[in-house]
């Protein structure tokens, strides 16, 4: 199982989301840390290029992922209309 660790910008978003909503898209990260090696990661291009998404809902969190250390790093949780911006 992978570690899951969030940034300091990511750890803001997910306290300002309704707790509905929170609560799914933590259960979607620990999902994706107990299957990181088998999930079907969906890469991002330009300025987030090197990074993935992981949808929930509407959310979606922006993440990297390190197989040598077993960590997933989240570093945005945000709606799917702003979190590019």
């Amino acid at each position: 199982m992978y570690e899951l660790i969030l940034t300091r910008n990511a750890e803001g978003d997910l306290r300002r989301l309704d707790a509905k909503i929170r609560k799914q898209v933590i259960r979607k990260l620990q999902r994706l840390c107990e299957n990181c090696d088998e999930y079907a990661h969906k890469a991002l291009k330009g300025k987030y290029s090197g990074q993935f998404k992981l949808p929930s809902g509407d959310y979606r969190a922006i993440y990297t992922y390190d197989k040598q250390t077993e960590t997933v790093t989240v570093s945005r949780i945000r709606h799917r209309s702003s979190v590019y911006e």
